[in-house]
């Protein structure tokens, strides 16, 4: 026998459906609930009575053909055509005439109702999965969640290992990557947050999209650390780098800088107040480069020009690019002087 999974097929889904279809056909139409007792009637003075052929129905899963009038207990020819959903019985549509001449009818309407309850139980769903990832993103962006409750919430939503966390700082106008249904997205303040699962890959952003992509985790108390960190930078949306531009950019260097008290960004901006963009976008190459080859290349300019650049940034700002330690001194003024405005790079 088939499960029963109660509440599926309620009173107003029953009326909405007698409302509709009654009106148009010319037989008695009655919908029962997986009791058998009768919900929505075209005869209303059968609202709640039991109807024993929807009983039978139920008890034997199958379609009931009634051929004789019962006058004991009122009983009309007809058919009565259970309800399933997923497997479940939710209840029988019943249709009083020569079963000759309603069953096709019966049959119908009973499609007609499974692909309702269908319809609405997928949009109950859907709403469950959408207020479960809301409040759970809701708590990685405030910081108001543990590591145990994302977790809870990441299995109710059947999101599998690893996750990572995304922020997206969208213009109006611009062209956003496709979310699937393995991605959970909340709209704060214009930022959209995304919480990616396994099967679904990385968020994509392309072209002047602010965009950071968190790495994949395992371990939801690291997912809150990048939430937390994205928070941050959040508040400094010049520090978020552009899609074209993520490749030269560093999430520490971004956070020191986010993390730097006013008065001290302007003091390690001052460095290098006399630097042209041009020469500070060398710098971030040159960081994020294996050797003067790669970075001469990417710059698309000859190793020569490289050189003078380098030669040119030391003239001007005291520090080397070529020494590890000032290259990074020079690195964390030009993150500052991006946080302050001063630099448009990312």
């Amino acid at each position: 026998m088939a499960h029963k999974r109660t509440g599926v097929l309620t009173h107003a889904v029953a009326v909405r459906v007698v409302d509709t279809i009654a009106p148009r056909i010319d037989y008695p139409l009655n919908i029962m609930d997986e009791r058998g007792v009768i919900i929505a009637s075209s005869d209303a003075k059968r609202v709640g009575n039991l109807h024993p052929d929807a009983l039978k129905a139920l008890g034997e899963n199958r379609t009931i053909f009634t051929h004789h009038a019962d006058p004991s207990t009122g009983q009309q020819p007809g058919v009565n055509v259970p309800l399933l959903l997923d497997g479940a019985l939710q209840g029988v549509v019943g249709v009083t005439g020569t079963p000759q001449a309603v069953a096709p009818l019966a049959q119908l309407i009973s499609l007609t109702v499974q692909l309702l309850l269908t319809q609405q139980e997928e949009h109950v769903r859907d709403t469950l999965r959408t207020t479960v990832a809301s409040e759970m993103l809701s708590g990685l962006v405030s910081g108001t969640s543990s590591s145990q409750a994302v977790a809870e919430q990441l299995e109710r939503l059947e999101f599998p290992r690893p996750w990572s966390i995304s922020l997206l700082l969208p213009q109006e106008g611009q062209p956003l990557p496709r979310f699937g249904d393995k991605h959970a997205v909340l709209s704060v303040n214009n930022s959209l947050w995304v919480l990616t699962s396994a099967h679904s890959g990385k968020v994509a952003p392309t072209g002047a999209l602010r965009a950071i992509s968190g790495e994949a985790r395992d371990d939801t108390a690291q997912l809150l650390i990048d939430a937390e960190n994205w928070r941050t930078l959040d508040g400094f949306p010049t520090l978020i780098p552009r899609a074209d531009s993520a490749q030269i950019w560093d999430a520490d260097l971004a956070l020191a800088a986010a993390r730097t008290p006013a008065g001290y960004s302007r003091t390690l901006a001052a460095r290098i107040v006399k630097l042209s963009e041009e020469h500070a976008r060398t710098l971030l190459v040159l960081a994020a480069s294996a050797s003067h080859v790669e970075a001469a290349e990417r710059l698309n300019v000859h190793r020569n020009t490289l050189i003078q650049r380098m030669e040119r940034i030391k003239l001007v700002t005291g520090c080397d690019p070529r020494v590890p330690g000032e290259l990074l001194s020079l690195l964390t003024s030009v993150y500052s002087s991006v946080k302050l405005g001063e630099l448009h790079i990312f």
